[in-house]
């Protein structure tokens, strides 16, 4: 942890305490060594940041005094998020436990957890899918970042559910992309799904035969370097699970006008590939630009 974060309902007039379960406790007495008097730094979930003094230590319980940095004197600005809405495929426990972490500590927006036609429906019953266990995983990305803020976390059954329940905060003005890897579909299950307006279909890379004799179509992908984000617009994001998307949900994102992007024809693993988006993104956004930084 490079901070403690705690909650507001955790301060009484400053002050706080940690029982000797909290792993915040653990992590003080063994990894950082602290004892009375000592001082680190700490935040507000979603708030401030500053420092907290040790006032008492026991084997049962540590208390401490919380202070907000003191601005004027160089102290950090409480920072948004990078307005990044990330849209991901619900994948394998394990591998959500790693995108939690990792794109709390990179800085996102929003998470929407999305069933998909392809996924493991199990997946979303699983212990990790539990609202306190996401929040623990993206506070722990945090903590491991230095930053007190934390993504919010919404859901869905499937893609279409998540069009039917939040199509409405996507913004005419707001970039939209979805991730896949390059594919081949029939020319005529194209017409037959009336996509000929869509992303899907509208220009093909090239075409070719299979060994059928049908037309097979390559869908017009962007490689992702090239998505235009200034990091000042909202940018959804769509990534999905290990098995990807399936030929219908492709059609939708076509047809909600989502933008087809390319990471090449690696299929990478899920945390893998979330994390390299998230990063290219908030790079060629200038988000990185550290001459900028207040």
């Amino acid at each position: 942890m490079n901070i403690i974060l705690l909650r507001q309902e955790e301060l009484s007039d400053g002050n706080f305490s940690f029982a000797k379960t909290d792993e915040r406790f653990l992590h003080i007495k063994k990894v950082l060594k602290f004892g009375v008097g000592a001082v680190f730094k700490a935040g507000i979930i979603d708030g401030e940041k500053g420092t907290a003094e040790i006032t008492s230590f026991s084997d049962e319980l540590l208390t401490a005094r919380f202070t907000v940095a003191d601005k004027a004197g160089g102290g950090d600005d409480v920072s948004a998020l990078p307005p990044i809405r990330l849209i991901l495929g619900f994948p394998r426990p394990i591998q959500l436990r790693r995108i939690l972490r990792d794109v709390a500590g990179l800085g996102i927006e929003a998470l929407y957890l999305t069933g998909t036609e392809l996924g493991e429906k199990s997946y979303l019953k699983a212990d990790i899918a539990a609202e306190t266990e996401i929040e623990r995983l993206l506070i722990d990305g945090c903590s491991q970042a230095g930053d007190t803020h934390i993504p919010k976390v919404y859901r869905a059954y499937s893609v279409r559910h998540f069009f039917d329940r939040y199509e409405d905060d996507i913004r005419p003005d707001h970039l939209r992309a979805v991730l896949d890897v390059p594919f081949q579909i029939e020319q005529g299950s194209i017409e037959q799904n009336r996509m000929k307006q869509g992303h899907i279909g509208q220009d093909c890379l090239e075409q070719a035969h299979s060994e059928q004799g049908d037309t097979l179509c390559v869908p017009a992908m962007h490689p992702l370097p090239q998505l235009q984000w200034d990091g000042k617009q909202t940018l959804w994001l769509a990534v999905g699970n290990e098995r990807g998307w399936s030929l219908n949900e492709r059609l939708l994102f076509a047809k909600k006008q989502f933008t087809a992007y390319t990471m090449g024809r690696r299929i990478l693993r899920t945390e893998t590939a979330v994390t390299s988006a998230v990063a290219v993104c908030l790079a060629n956004s200038g988000a990185w630009d550290m001459r900028g930084a207040r």
